[in-house]
């Protein structure tokens, strides 16, 4: 069964670069094991596995997540796609976006929010033919009428930012969140790539055609400490919450956001708010409870208060989202959490434990815990490499624990 699971999770593939995605595999496992159809939660949502294995399988599939780019991916990678239409539409706003760049200044090759911070931002990490030709595209997607077809066309657009190697911008390594500039003139032109980046996006839709009969997926940008669904209204929560302190989505996504006319300070503005923020101020580590579950997570000591003050945060994020997560489950669902823990400065930091006592806290009862080994190729976290770290804490980076509770 295990094979098939595997087979059938390896037919899933993302319709946009995204860093520490959630596994397949563990989606496909955990949906397997009920036969009825179910009503599945994913407060996190990021990129939108969940949704889209949920949906496969013929469950109603919820996602929630603050990061715009986040939400933009996941409706793109759970919505039916039409391909002959968003063809015939792509080729038609390239032509639309080569008409544009002839008569488009070098000055105004910007998008139309942008202030003058974002307009450095743009002028630091794209060359000028780059910024003409994103400006001439986006100019001419945001004019495209039908809200579906929109989307699927930003999401290929963000495709040639959003990349490892080869992109439109002047750096590296943007999908994995780790952006630094190293080229002088983008390896690729946006309006040369367009169209197939659009095909990239339909041939990773699990949804092509729109009789298939498959429940749709809800995705809104939503905060996880705040869900607006009813009491008992879930029958399965299926997330991973943040790899703590490890991947800063917005920092790569920033990239792509400010093309959709978003401005640098509204993406601050976002991050200071997301779970786990380094922004700490007013996190309080005092209290007994609080520093309990700072002991449970690892040798908070040996940390500087800053970053004990990021943890106490990050904990008391968690506890509004489980507090949520428990409000929102039936009393006979199942909640199945995929936790990576962190490593802070050499120092081993247990997410997973804090995470396992605040659900006890809010009466969710650990059914099973398990660990899941993350192949070297596909880490979502690199271990630390210093020779101090010793082997045992190099071994630990290279797992995730699955946790999975049911409402007491």
């Amino acid at each position: 069964m295990a094979a098939d699971l595997t087979r059938q999770s390896s037919t899933i593939r993302p319709v946009h670069p995204f860093p520490a995605r959630m596994a397949p595999s563990i989606v496909w496992e955990v949906l397997a094991m009920h036969g009825q159809k179910m009503r599945v939660l994913d407060p996190m949502v990021g990129s939108g596995t969940t949704l889209v294995a949920a949906r496969i399988q013929g469950h109603e599939a919820i996602g929630f997540d603050t990061d715009p780019l986040a939400v933009l991916i996941a409706r793109a990678w759970s919505s039916d796609i039409d391909p002959l239409e968003l063809r015939r539409k792509a080729r038609e706003v390239k032509e639309r976006a080569r008409r544009r760049l002839r008569e488009l200044s070098l000055g105004e090759a910007y998008p139309s929010r942008a202030d003058e911070e974002t307009r450095a931002f743009i002028r630091f990490w794209f060359d000028p033919l780059n910024r003409k030709q994103l400006a001439a595209l986006t100019q001419t997607i945001s004019r495209v009428r039908d809200t579906e077809t929109q989307l699927l066309l930003w999401c290929a657009l963000s495709r040639l930012v959003i990349t490892k190697k080869v992109g439109v911008s002047l750096g590296m390594d943007i999908s994995h969140s780790r952006p630094h500039r190293v080229y002088r003139q983008a390896p690729i032109r946006s309006l040369d790539e367009f169209l197939y980046s659009v095909e990239k996006v339909i041939k990773a839709s699990s949804f092509t055609g729109v009789r298939h009969g498959l429940p749709s997926a809800e995705v809104q940008q939503v905060d996880a400490r705040n869900l607006p669904l009813e009491d008992s209204s879930v029958d399965l929560v299926l997330t991973s919450p943040p790899y703590l302190n490890a991947i800063d989505y917005l920092r790569g996504h920033r990239l792509s956001l400010v093309w959709m006319g978003y401005r640098l300070r509204d993406i601050r503005e976002i991050r200071s708010n997301n779970i786990g923020s380094e922004v700490s101020s007013g996190a309080c580590i005092d209290d007994g409870y609080t520093s309990r579950l700072l002991s449970e997570m690892g040798e908070m000591e040996e940390l500087p208060l800053r970053v004990q003050r990021m943890l106490a945060r990050y904990v008391a994020d968690m506890d509004q989202v489980l507090r949520e997560i428990k409000r929102v489950v039936k009393p006979c669902g199942r909640v199945v959490l995929v936790v990576g823990d962190s490593t802070i400065r050499g120092v081993f930091v247990r997410n997973s434990a804090a995470i396992r006592i605040l659900a006890g806290f809010h009466g969710l009862v650990l059914k099973s815990s398990s660990r899941r080994n993350l192949p070297d190729n596909r880490r979502y976290l690199p271990p630390p490499s210093s020779h101090r770290s010793g082997k045992q804490l190099q071994g630990r980076m290279r797992e995730e624990v699955i946790l999975t509770l049911k409402p007491s």
